[in-house]
């Protein structure tokens, strides 16, 4: 009798025991639902003034191509048009009457963050002496984007606009962008925004009120599996580079061979 009553304690003891450790984990904060904590993508495009999206922190896939250093600057006669090659597997040309600075970067840098472009040209360099960085009328670059496809890394890559442009975000500049453009490069699907900005503060005489920016997205063959080229011009300045010059260097933008 007194070892059926043991048992029976010992096994009440490891009843309540067992009780306690399954209402442990309801003590706690229950998990988040499948959507709970989870902020769903914008249906829409945000307007001007919203906060350019920053860039995508993903890695390259698996076994994707990458080069350490850029593509050598390729040399051509005075006045030929200048191909310039990128380590994303893409190549463009611009006018001969460009530099060739494709072993260089360009950018900007306001309280909104910061823009970056390698692979770079440049027309007009130096035209208005009194900045400290030497202005240039227009600037074209390529950069690379990883974990986004083609038509969001084209729609963030225009409206970092907003960084390009504004002092402030309540200034008087008035940025219009354009539909996405949809077409392919060499087979491979291809997006371009253009973006006219005016009402642009000068701090010097030479300093344009208005300007451009396009980009285009695109397949990246290396070191990014997205690219991002663009082209930025100054406006309302003597010899400023007009739109058509735009085109024809986006209709050069083809995969290097």
């Amino acid at each position: 009798m007194g070892l059926k009553k043991q048992l029976l304690r010992t096994a009440l003891v490891l009843a309540l025991l067992y009780a306690a450790v399954a209402l442990l984990p309801r003590l706690g904060p229950q998990a988040p639902g499948r959507f709970e904590g989870v902020a769903a993508p914008p249906t829409s495009r945000p307007s001007s003034t919203a906060a350019p999206a920053s860039a995508p922190t993903a890695t390259l896939p698996p076994g994707f191509p990458s080069m350490e250093f850029a593509p050598p600057e390729i040399e051509v006669p005075e006045g030929d048009p200048i191909p310039i090659d990128t380590k994303y597997g893409l190549s463009y040309t611009v006018p001969g009457d460009w530099r060739n600075a494709s072993g260089g970067v360009a950018g900007w840098e306001g309280t909104r963050g910061s823009v970056t472009y390698g692979a770079i040209a440049m027309y007009g360099y130096d035209y208005c002496p009194e900045h400290r960085d030497g202005a240039r009328k227009a600037v074209s670059g390529m950069t690379g984007r990883n974990g986004v496809d083609v038509p969001t890394a084209a729609f963030e890559a225009s409206r970092q606009a907003e960084i390009i442009f504004r002092d402030a975000p309540d200034d008087a500049v008035t940025l219009d962008y354009s539909e996405p453009i949809q077409f392919d490069i060499g087979g491979a699907p291809a997006v371009r925004y253009s973006v006219k900005a005016s009402n642009l503060a000068q701090d010097f005489d030479c300093d344009p009120t208005e300007a451009t920016f396009d980009v285009v997205a695109t397949e990246g063959y290396s070191n990014a599996t997205v690219a991002v080229f663009m082209i930025q011009t100054d406006q309302q300045i003597d010899e400023s580079l007009p739109p058509d010059v735009v085109d024809r260097i986006v209709s050069t933008l083809r995969r290097t061979e």
